[in-house]
């Protein structure tokens, strides 16, 4: 497992990606904060992959937008082979990253794995705002 801190502070190349360029969709990020209250996510990384990259710093500005804490959110980063020594990516079946996997009691309520289907606040609106 690792932290937001570790992932921001990786090498001068992640220092540069902090989303300043993307602004998100107030109505999701309002519904996000609205319905995420018990809501944790399970966030499989790779400091390597494009697609983490783009989205990682573009959830993290939608998470301090809706006020979604550091402590409902779990980092996993993965190397090449996609696999953990915990075996976690075994247990949530991940084959591609990034995914977000979104609990509710523990219980997997959805997830985005790779590339948003519409944006990414708009799909986490869905997945957080289903009951």
């Amino acid at each position: 497992m690792t932290t937001r801190a570790a992932v921001e502070s990786f090498n001068d190349q992640w220092k540069a990606l902090r989303a300043e360029d993307y602004t998100p969709d107030e109505a999701a990020v309002a519904t996000i904060g609205a319905t995420s209250k018990e809501v944790t996510v399970f966030i499989v990384i790779a400091t390597w992959c494009p697609d983490t990259r783009r989205d990682l710093p573009r959830f993290f500005k939608i998470a301090d937008q809706a006020g979604w804490p550091a402590s409902r959110m779990t980092l996993l980063a993965v190397d090449r082979t996609k696999t953990d020594p915990g075996g976690e990516t075994a247990k949530w079946n991940v084959t591609r990253v990034p995914t977000f996997i979104f609990l509710r009691g523990g219980k997997e309520i959805g997830r985005i794995t790779e590339r948003p289907t519409t944006t990414l606040e708009q799909d986490m609106a869905r997945i957080v705002g289903e009951t």
